[in-house]
């Protein structure tokens, strides 16, 4: 009889972890290729520091999260990383499509850089010729 109630209060226990659960889940594309999946881009969910890698067709999912609101941190080396405001709700598809368009560099960025290339490059010069 002992073994029939604890057997009923570990299934019940189980249902009860499962409904205060959730997932989310989307797909990452690049905007600036036709929407094309972005694989292997990083996406966090910034209040618990969980991490997940888009695959190959640039899918993501992150599995038993408590039902709440998110930020949601998405990234791409030479795209612009972005921050949306995510719902996670129970017993509903938390399903997401999400873009990333790539990095501009402004054209005072770009002379800036070069002029500090040229600068230490001099500076290289002047030290080898004393």
């Amino acid at each position: 009889m002992k073994k029939i109630i604890f057997i009923a209060f570990i299934l019940v226990s189980i249902v009860s972890f499962a409904q205060n659960t959730s997932s989310l889940s989307g797909v990452l594309t690049d905007l600036e290729s036709n929407n094309e999946p972005l694989v292997y881009a990083k996406v966090t969910i910034k209040e618990s520091g969980l991490e997940a890698l888009s695959d190959e067709k640039g899918f993501f999912e992150f599995k038993n999260i408590k039902a709440g609101s998110y930020t949601l941190v998405y990234s791409f080396a030479g795209y612009e990383t972005k921050e949306i405001r995510v719902e996670v709700k129970l017993d509903k598809s938390n399903y997401l499509d999400l873009a990333l368009a790539a990095k501009t560099i402004s054209f005072e960025d770009m002379m800036s850089a070069m002029a500090k290339a040229e600068l230490s490059s001099e500076e290289d010069t002047n030290t080898l010729h004393k």
